[in-house]
C-alpha cells in the first residue's frame, strides 16, 4: 500500500515513544486529515483526558490502521503542528513504508455500553445458553471488557451483541482471555472478563474505532 492511497477520515492509532527509554509510552486514537506534498502527512491532534495532547515536535510515532481487511503500520516523526479546516493537526514525516502486520494492541476507551452475551462453547467444545444482559467496562478495536455477576472461564467462546447506540448493533464472537474477580465487592457486578474478537466483520470493527474516535472528540467539546 502507498501513502497516496490513504483516505481522509481514515481512523488511525498513534503510539508515542518515550524520549528517554525509547519504549512505547502512550497510545491515542486519531484520524488522517490529508497530505501536504509527497512527504508530509496531517493527522488530527489526539485527545487525552478531555484535552488536546501536545505530542512534542521531533517525537517518533508508530501509526496503525485498518485497510481492506488488513492491519497496517508505518513509523513517522512529528515535524510541526497546525490547523486544517478548523481542526488541530500534527504534521508527520514518514520514516518507513507502510507494511502489513498480523496482530496489534488497540487503544482502550473506558465506557459503559449495553452488551448481551452467551457462552457458545469452549476451545474444546461446550453448550450454548441464552443471552445475558450486561455492560462494558471498556472497548477497543481488538476487544472489550464486560462486567459480570458471575465468572466465565478463560478460553470460553462467547457470542455477543454490542450496542453502540440505538441504531448500531455489533454482532461478534469473542474469546475470554482474562477473568478478574473483585474480592469483597458488593453490588451487581463482581467479575470482569477481557474478551478478544475472534470473528467480527471488518466494517463493524471500523464502526467501533469510529465510535471511540467520536467520543474522544466530544470530550474536548465539553471542555
Amino acid at each position: 500500500m502507498k501513502f497516496d492511497e490513504l483516505v481522509i477520515g481514515l481512523k488511525i492509532e498513534l503510539i508515542e515513544y518515550s524520549e528517554t527509554s525509547g519504549m512505547p509510552s502512550n497510545t491515542f486514537i486519531s484520524q488522517y486529515e490529508g497530505s501536504e506534498g509527497r512527504n508530509i502527512l496531517s493527522v488530527a491532534t489526539p485527545i487525552f483526558e478531555g484535552r488536546l495532547y501536545p505530542i512534542r515536535i521531533g517525537a517518533k510515532l508508530s501509526v496503525l490502521f485498518l485497510y481492506k481487511d488488513s492491519l497496517n503500520k508505518f513509523t513517522a516523526k512529528v515535524i510541526d503542528r497546525g490547523n486544517k479546516h478548523n481542526i488541530s493537526v500534527l504534521k508527520l514525516q514518514p520514516l518507513s513504508d507502510i507494511e502489513k502486520i498480523q496482530r496489534r494492541g488497540f487503544f482502550r476507551f473506558d465506557c459503559m455500553l449495553p452488551v448481551n452475551y452467551r457462552v457458545i462453547g469452549y476451545m474444546k467444545g461446550g453448550a450454548s445458553e441464552e443471552y445475558t444482559k450486561s455492560i462494558t467496562a471498556d472497548l477497543s478495536g481488538g476487544g472489550l471488557c464486560i462486567k459480570l455477576k458471575e465468572g466465565i472461564e478463560k478460553e470460553s467462546l462467547i457470542e455477543c451483541q454490542l450496542f453502540l447506540n440505538q441504531d448500531a448493533r455489533i454482532q461478534f464472537t469473542g474469546r475470554v482471555v482474562r477473568l478478574t474477580k473483585y474480592e469483597g465487592k458488593k453490588g451487581d457486578y463482581t467479575h470482569e472478563i477481557g474478551v478478544l474478537f475472534e470473528q467480527i466483520d471488518t466494517k463493524d470493527r471500523e464502526k467501533i474505532i469510529s465510535f471511540i474516535f467520536e467520543q474522544q472528540r466530544k470530550l474536548i467539546k465539553k471542555g
